[in-house]
């Protein structure tokens, strides 16, 4: 019983914490939220059309359900690499909570 009030509060905690996590790309932060509706649309993006390899950011940044937060970036010509950089974490947001990844910050 012990280990399963362990467990609770420290997913309890974890969760608290992944509000004030941020993934930093060069002058870009997002917050993992974000981030993670992100890895939504790139997997919509990748299903709905088999033939592309990656999700292009000219599909996710016409996408009305992309987070706010990404609108500066998809005015960069850059988009597209900033947006392959964060694939990882987005398909891996629980290494960012831990701070897995050098891009994580505020766990």
């Amino acid at each position: 019983m012990k280990a399963l009030l362990t467990a609770v509060l420290c997913l309890c905690t974890l969760a608290a914490f992944s509000d004030c996590v941020t993934v930093q790309m060069g002058k870009f932060s997002f917050s993992l939220e974000s981030v993670k509706k992100l890895k939504n649309l790139m997997d919509s993006s990748e299903t709905r059309n088999s033939q592309l390899l990656s999700a292009r950011p000219a599909p996710l940044c016409a996408n009305p359900d992309l987070p706010k937060e990404f609108l500066s970036l998809c005015a960069t010509p850059d988009a597209h690499q900033i947006f392959e950089d964060i694939k990882p974490i987005a398909r891996s947001p629980d290494l960012c909570e831990i701070c897995a990844f050098a891009a994580c910050a505020g766990c």
